[in-house]
């Protein structure tokens, strides 16, 4: 995924990056559902989310993914009723959003803009800022926070991967034993791994409406679906 200069380490989200790695984007997906548990979200909450394509707007989607909430997305270009009917339906409590994006190569003020809708949504009480444009930014104290801070204030939950087919070796497993020494001369091909069921990708039914394939989906290593 491009965007500018090149980050060899975990990507913080606060700047542009060249590449990213799948563990740096589990990474970061990982300290956003961490930063929206904190603030009270949970499984089939839903999240408003006002951001132009980039990668905070793909880990906020991954974050929310591992939560089991629901994505909102609001238009970045002016659409007052869309915008303000779209978050009153969904009953988000939390929305994030950039300070400012260009749209048809002027930049809009998304925040100062969605201030205006939220006047009719009390119910949000939490107003995360994504920085894209250094230019002033209006505040509702107590209400408003820094992307970059509040994601700063915890850790991610789910750590990079270090290899194999699943987010989680059998060791991190608690049903898991410790196997004996010896030397086993059968097909590894043949064998099936820890994770793997008889059903396919969306064969399987869930409460969840299938959020659990899709995050084992996104965990799936290695990554060349991404």
């Amino acid at each position: 995924m491009s965007g500018g200069e090149r980050h060899d380490g975990p990507w913080d989200g606060s700047g542009p990056a060249d590449v990213v790695s799948h563990a740096q984007l589990l990474w970061q997906g990982g300290r956003v559902a961490s930063t929206l548990a904190r603030m009270g979200i949970g499984a089939g909450d839903a999240v408003a989310v006002q951001l132009p394509m980039g990668l905070e707007s793909v880990a906020v989607t991954v974050g929310i993914i591992q939560l089991g909430a629901r994505r909102v997305s609001l238009p970045v270009a002016p659409h007052p009723t869309l915008v303000r009917d779209r978050v009153r339906e969904s009953g988000a409590r939390v929305a994030i959003a950039a300070d400012a994006c260009r749209v048809e190569g002027q930049v809009y003020p998304v925040k100062a803009a969605l201030d205006r809708y939220l006047r009719d949504c009390p119910e949000i009480h939490t107003v995360l800022v994504v920085p894209q444009h250094a230019r002033p930014v209006p505040w509702t104290p107590g209400r408003d926070r820094w992307w970059h801070e509040a994601l700063a204030e915890g850790l991610a939950t789910t750590p990079p991967y270090s290899g194999g087919m699943s987010s989680a070796s059998p060791a991190d497993r608690p049903d898991a034993a410790t196997p004996p020494a010896a030397i086993v001369f059968d097909d590894p091909l043949a064998r099936t791994s820890h994770d793997d069921t008889d059903e396919g990708w969306g064969d399987r039914l869930s409460e969840d409406g299938g959020a659990g394939d899709t995050v084992r989906f996104l965990r799936e290593k290695p990554p060349h679906h991404i």
